[in-house]
């Protein structure tokens, strides 16, 4: 689906009393307070698509993404950062108030210079210590609300959050555990919530302490109805892990929507199915399981285009895939009836093993663009071009059909990158990936050598193409390199895959003296970690390898 043609029409749910949905976003000079009495809060206008929120460190976690999204809070909520026993009351307690999420240790390190950002003048620290006395004790009104984590042996809990609040000149109420009422909506993300007359003791005593009258509601910009005017069309995907409640409570209190990602995977349909029908103005990323933001920024933009891979999915792997020559139909109909035959053909049996039991098995379909020539020709390159315009049609069958497409590229003396990006009009279609044949390729003598490809220039075919899948928003590309013996790739151990490409050796039977057996285990033996095998062999009377399942076959 073409980006931002359609609108976000996510349902915000927020916990408590108060409901946000499409509300617009607010510059940081503007806020508003909902009508029960919460405090003013703005939040930042985002203006990068993707935001990546990476930190390892919780309290770390929580202070980068308060900084991200909120310009400022009257009140912000507190915990110390190494009392777990807070943690659903905290991101209970922010997104019910609206207010930013933040973990205190004993340094307080940016915490208490964060809270003079946001312009906090009342802090709601929350102890994991069910002994706190009552949902919200102010300790302005004269009561000291550390009191009840006062006796008995141990720590004290929530020292550090009002060490912090101290240091700012922040006053603090404190709540306990025991505020934490009914779960949020299954699906949304949400956690737990406030139970209702905890969310209005909380709302009144946080009145009391900024010196309004109960049920008084005043705003920066004038009114007093309505909820706060938040994040408009955020949305934050994030893929729980202990520790990160402070951040996700944060997003959800500024009005983001979030959504959950096990694994950190946007490449499963559902994921992708979520992230398109958003089309949101801003994706928001919790987590080291999204990989880095050059990655998670790609992710996110081909989700948002939504072109699934013949697996049903945006993962090349795991998966079997079957490929025949398409070069020798002239219909595209015929070449992809023949592709799909293929692969239907070797499902039944064990006879075919593949990469995972449960994996799909993709038809294929390889396409030549280029071929080593047996002369220089005119250009001197020693490689005949096909019109890549010509071969326009049998793509775009082959992609409709659920078929995916191996372009067959030559290679002469230039380095075989210039080659694979004069087909980049194809590799720009979703399913769309390269096959090199080192061994057939004729060198200069200088820069290159004839019979090779070392592993250097073929990482530049690599780079090259997750440059370009990175760029257009494609899921990832398989790329392929024929060996019949391994010196064609001198220094195979730098071969490597990358989230964009998946690079696969392909152990090829071309007959003469070699067998089989021998191919296979010479093409096989010392590949490096992440790259995978494949097995190209005759038509009839080939026997498939089985140790390891070759994940693409080929026949020849």
């Amino acid at each position: 689906m073409p980006l931002r043609n359609v609108r976000f029409v996510l349902p915000v749910f927020l916990t408590g009393a108060l409901a946000l949905t499409g509300c617009a976003a607010s510059s940081p000079s503007e806020s508003a307070s909902p009508s029960t009495g919460a405090p003013a809060v703005a939040v930042r206008d985002l203006s990068t698509h993707t935001v990546l929120l990476d930190a390892a460190d919780p309290a770390e976690l929580a202070l980068t993404t308060s900084q991200t999204v909120f310009a400022r809070s009257e009140v912000v909520v507190l915990a110390d950062a190494d009392d777990a026993g807070a943690r659903e009351a905290l991101a209970a307690t922010a997104e019910a108030v609206h207010a930013p999420a933040l973990l205190a240790d004993d340094a307080g390190t940016g915490v208490a210079e964060e809270l003079e950002r946001l312009g906090a003048r009342a802090a709601v620290v929350v102890t994991g210590d069910a002994r706190a006395e009552g949902a919200a004790t102010s300790a302005a009104g004269g009561t000291d609300a550390s009191g009840a984590a006062d006796e008995g042996a141990g720590a004290d809990p929530g020292a550090a959050a009002r060490q912090v609040a101290d240091a700012a000149g922040v006053q603090a109420i404190t709540v306990s555990p025991d505020v934490v009422g009914g779960e949020g909506d299954a699906g949304d993300g949400a956690g737990p919530t406030l139970e209702d007359d905890d969310l209005e003791d909380l709302v009144d005593s946080l009145d009391s302490l900024l010196g309004e009258g109960p049920g008084a509601s005043p705003s920066a910009s004038g009114g007093t109805e309505g909820a706060p005017r938040l994040l408009r069309e955020v949305l934050a995907l994030v893929d729980p892990q202990e520790g990160q409640e402070a951040a996700i409570a944060s997003l959800r209190a500024a009005g983001a929507v979030t959504t959950e990602v096990p694994g950190g995977d946007l490449a499963s349909a559902r994921v992708v199915e979520t992230v398109d029908r958003a089309q949101a103005l801003t994706v928001v990323g919790v987590g080291r399981s999204f990989g880095d933001a050059g990655t998670f920024a790609w992710r996110v933009a081909a989700a948002e285009r939504a072109a699934l891979l013949p697996t049903g999915s945006q993962h090349l792997l795991p998966a079997r895939y079957v490929a025949v020559d398409g070069s020798v139909w002239d219909e595209p109909a015929s070449a992809v009836a023949r592709a799909r035959a293929a692969a239907a053909a070797s499902v039944p049996g064990d006879d075919a093993p593949h990469d995972g039991a449960d994996a799909p098995v993709v038809p294929t379909l390889v396409l030549p663009v280029s071929a080593t020539a047996s002369a220089p020709g005119e250009d001197g390159d020693w490689v005949t071009q096909e019109d890549v315009d010509a071969l326009r049609p049998l793509v775009d069958a082959a992609r409709d059909a659920g078929v995916y497409v191996l372009l067959d590229v030559g290679a002469g003396p230039a380095p075989v990158v210039e080659q694979v990006r004069a087909a980049e009009p194809l590799l720009r279609t979703p399913g769309v990936g390269v096959a090199l044949h080192p061994e057939s390729r004729v060198g200069d003598g200088a820069a290159t050598t004839s019979h090779q490809m070392s592993a250097d220039e073929l990482d530049d075919v690599t780079t090259f193409l997750a440059d370009l899948v990175s760029r257009e928003g494609l899921p990832p590309a398989l790329l392929v390199v024929h060996q019949t013996r391994p010196e064609s790739v001198p220094d195979r151990s730098l071969l490597r895959s990358v989230p964009q490409v998946e690079t696969l050796v392909l152990a090829d039977l071309t007959g003469g003296a070699t067998t089989g057996e021998w191919v296979w285990n010479q093409v096989s033996a010392d590949l490096p970690d992440g790259v995978h095998l494949g097995w190209s062999g005759p038509a009839a009377g080939a026997v498939v390898p089985t140790d390891p399942a070759p994940v693409l076959i080929a026949t020849s």
